[in-house]
């Protein structure tokens, strides 16, 4: 098994780009339902990043043992990730979430915003 290399500077970024990614997430997610109050972009933003905490950010450092801002394959990781998180939260309330616009749409989302906050906080410059 190989060691995963951390710091605390990475954790502390780590958690920075969770939190700002679950705020921006719910912005986005509560101005497109038109449904938008301080309340809700609270309970919104907490459980956004319960799921970036526990699940995304894990990956990001994983992925940061090779560090690369802007990867292609670093997203399709995080789309693939929030896809099978999305899919199992859907679950529990649908038959078959595959069929929802809403569940692309979120994944998208949810996948673009962390990607780019963690191209932007974490991930370092490829050395050439």
């Amino acid at each position: 098994m190989e060691k995963v290399y951390m710091d605390s500077d990475l954790i502390g970024r780590s958690f920075i780009c969770s939190l700002l990614s679950a705020i921006m997430l719910s912005l986005v997610s509560l101005f497109i339902s038109t449904e938008f109050s301080f309340f809700m972009l609270a309970i919104f933003s907490f459980i956004f990043f319960l799921f970036y905490l526990f699940i995304a950010t894990p990956l990001q450092i994983k992925l940061n043992q090779k560090p690369k801002s802007f990867s292609i394959v670093y997203l399709f990781t995080y789309i693939l990730a929030s896809a099978v998180v999305t899919a199992l939260f859907m679950l529990y309330g649908q038959a078959n979430p595959f069929t929802s616009v809403e569940f692309y749409i979120h994944v998208g989302m949810s996948a673009v915003i962390f990607w780019v906050f963690d191209s932007v906080l974490l991930q370092k410059k490829e050395e050439s």
